[in-house]
């Protein structure tokens, strides 16, 4: 199975001062087969934290995917945050650039993000809970403009709660829906690195819920670091490599202008 980074921040992500081109030097001293940078767009983040100057973007990858266009490829993506009240927004956003790929992400609801903790005001953790899937699937019924589903359900990382897990029984029936709706529009779903600092075993969602993705049908699935600084870059990706090939899966899967490369 390859091994790619599919989830990657620079400077051009407000929450992120990383030269791309330390992120592809490291790419490259790991030996991965392929990367993508995918800097933030969010239409209603409550500070003016993810915009994106695409021109300027796309200028500097290019030159960089030129430079280095012998030792790895590397693909111009974005990671947009789903949010049913800028559909027609965030549609003509994707549509304008030529992008790779295209990650799909909930970091905000009605106005309220999880990071800053605004979301979790006057919910407990189950009503919390929930609305993030709830409106999750939502998302993904409402927009067609991504490839993958990101970080499933990092939602667990924040809120003001001692125990923050997910009680996935709970919300076993949202989640075989978001995935079977994920399957029949031929998108997939990311395992996201970053979870494996909080949970040690894997990253975002959790293994069963790829699992059960494989089960339902679905084929269609990257890796990502979600790396702001370079150190990150590649983080266990053998291990998400391991578990996909347990669960079945033959090789990750990689884009060009939004299609999937055979």
């Amino acid at each position: 199975m390859r091994r790619i980074d599919y989830h990657m921040h620079t400077k051009f992500s407000g929450d992120s001062e990383a030269d791309p081109r330390e992120h592809i030097q490291q790419a490259i001293k790991l030996g991965l087969d392929e990367i993508c940078f995918t800097d933030h767009r969010d239409f209603d983040y409550p500070i003016d934290t993810f915009e994106l100057d695409t021109k300027a973007y796309f200028k500097e990858l290019r030159a960089l995917q030129e430079e280095y266009k012998d030792q790895i490829p590397v693909k111009i993506g974005v990671e947009m945050g789903l949010d049913t009240d800028h559909i027609d927004e965030i549609n003509e956003f994707i549509s304008a650039n030529p992008y790779d790929f295209v990650i799909g992400s909930i970091h905000v609801i009605h106005h309220t993000e999880f990071y800053y903790g605004d979301y979790f005001n006057g919910k407990t953790k189950e009503e919390a809970h929930q609305e993030f899937f709830d409106e999750t699937l939502k998302c993904v019924q409402t927009f067609d403009c991504f490839n993958v589903l990101g970080h499933m359900d990092y939602i667990q990382r924040y809120g003001p709660y001692e125990d923050k897990s997910i009680d996935y029984d709970r919300y076993q029936d949202t989640i075989d829906e978001i995935l079977r709706t994920l399957i029949a529009k031929g998108k997939g779903i990311e395992v996201n690195t970053s979870g494996y600092a909080l949970r040690k075993t894997c990253g975002f969602p959790k293994y069963e819920i790829v699992q059960r993705y494989y089960d339902l049908g679905g084929r269609i699935i990257t890796m990502g670091s979600d790396a702001h600084t370079s150190d990150r870059v590649g983080e266990h990706m053998d291990d998400v490599a391991r578990h996909y090939e347990k669960i079945g899966f033959q090789d990750v899967t990689t884009f060009s202008k939004r299609k999937i490369e055979e």
